[in-house]
């Protein structure tokens, strides 16, 4: 070996790599050194740094050389596993933050540090757009692939669902990212920064239809591969079924040509199908109405029609208008069913009244009415449950016990009523008219109670 390869400048480079692999991997994924000066303190960063492996990425910690970072994603595209895009969520959020401290520094007279903000930021944008660039060149390399080689059908479906997820989320950031660029860059105009904003607009905002416009097609792609994943399941599933039947059944030879007659068979000339007996079903041809030969028909058979005959009408005489003598008003005689409604609700505000927060027994109070035993059981609670929640009374069907076998009855005994301020508010101006028409065992004393305030 001749000194000039003892001397070479790229074995101590690669050594580096080699003893440090480790902490290179990680940074292919994520920012190193986060944790201030006791990472700074790390031989491993500290080895990387001297060889310029690792580059400073503001006071967060510190970034994979970007064409090392190429050159180890070039590597993993023929690796079957599930590569993630690199987020830029954090570099999008980052660009405000450094905004908004950039020109509070201007404001407070600090110029020099309004210039490492400015360069922060563009660093950021420069890390932005290389991030963008990567992600979509390796999801373009993806997708060329069809994403690696996996064993099985299973896996290629949750490869295909892991990278829609991936672009959904680089979809999303980027529409961030315009949101917030688009703010900074109209800020940095007002305030007189032309070259910040010059170059938000080169380096981000001009690249962003292409961006989005790749990544809504990457998507595309993806969805009509997980289409065809589906597909290609359930043609398998068929298959299988498939080869299951013959396997079980060595012997069938396929599906063989039915021969039917063209009779009806007699179970469906009985009743309840048909009825009388139908001519035989002949085969034909089913005409579609878009078919020009069958408009030329039905033009022609509407024309073969006999023109349809109307009857004239009977001409009425119009009838002469009479004076219709005024009436005198007369109010409506009162139904014993909405009196013994009134004196039900009288009788539940009263017991409200007297008896506190206990409900009225609808079929109790029953028994005590002549006018309401009238009527059936059953038909008298479902009349008084069915009519009193109109008038805001709360009503409360009492359920009949579940018979042996049954988790619930749907059946039901009684009814439970109680008022509420807004149904004694309402009784006295509707169901309280029906009391001074009631015949006299309406219990004058109740009535009396419930119209008392």
């Amino acid at each position: 070996m001749s000194s000039s390869d003892r001397s070479s400048p790229l074995k101590p480079v690669f050594a580096a790599l080699s003893r440090h692999v480790d902490v290179v991997e990680v940074a292919l994924r994520e920012l190193v050194g986060v944790d201030g000066e006791a990472a700074a303190a790390d031989p491993a960063i500290r080895a990387l740094r001297e060889f310029n492996v690792l580059r400073p990425a503001g006071e967060r910690g510190y970034r994979l050389h970007s064409r090392l970072r190429d050159f180890a994603n070039d590597v993993l595209q023929i690796h079957p596993a599930y590569q993630s895009l690199t987020g830029i969520g954090q570099l999008v959020e980052q660009i405000p933050m450094v905004w908004r401290e950039l020109d509070e520094l201007r404001a407070a007279g600090d110029f020099k540090q309004a210039e490492e903000a400015m360069g922060q930021i563009e660093q950021d944008a420069f890390d932005i757009s290389d991030l963008v660039e990567r992600n979509l060149r390796l999801l373009g390399l993806l997708l060329s692939t069809r994403f690696g080689n996996v064993n099985s059908l299973a896996a290629k479906s949750s490869q295909n669902r892991y990278y829609q997820r991936q672009s959904e989320l680089m979809g999303n950031d980027l529409t961030r990212l315009s949101r917030a660029v688009e703010k900074v860059e109209a800020d940095a105009r007002e305030r007189g920064l032309q070259s910040l904003a010059a170059m938000l607009r080169n380096t981000l905002q001009a690249q962003l239809p292409r961006w989005t416009q790749t990544v809504s097609q990457y998507q595309s792609q993806i969805r009509r591969e997980l289409f065809s994943m589906r597909e290609i399941e359930r043609k398998n599933v068929l298959l299988a079924r498939t080869a299951m039947l013959l396997r079980q059944n060595p012997a069938w030879r396929g599906i063989e040509e039915p021969h039917l007659s063209e009779e009806l068979p007699p179970f469906l000339l009985s009743k309840p199908f048909i009825g009388a007996p139908l001519s035989p079903v002949r085969i034909h041809m089913d005409p579609q109405d878009d078919d020009r030969s069958m408009k030329d028909l039905m033009h022609d058979e509407v024309r073969s029609l006999p023109p349809p005959v109307v009857a004239p009408g009977p001409v009425e005489k119009a009838p002469r208008i009479k004076r219709a003598e005024p009436r005198e008003p007369r109010s409506a005689p009162a139904k014993p069913t909405m009196q013994v409604l009134a004196r039900l609700a009288a009788a539940a505000i009263t017991h409200a009244k007297s008896e506190g927060a206990t409900p009225l027994s609808v079929m109790d109070w029953r028994a005590d009415d002549a006018n309401a035993r009238q009527m059936g059981p059953s038909l008298w609670l479902a009349f008084a449950a069915s009519a009193l929640r109109p008038y805001k009374f709360r009503v409360v069907l009492v359920a009949d016990p579940a018979s042996r076998g049954e988790r619930f009855s749907h059946t039901f005994s009684d009814a439970l009523v109680a008022p509420t301020p807004d149904a004694i508010t309402l009784f006295k101006r509707t169901l309280g008219r029906h009391l001074r028409d009631a015949t006299p065992q309406a219990q004058p004393s109740t009535v009396a109670a419930a119209a008392t305030p």
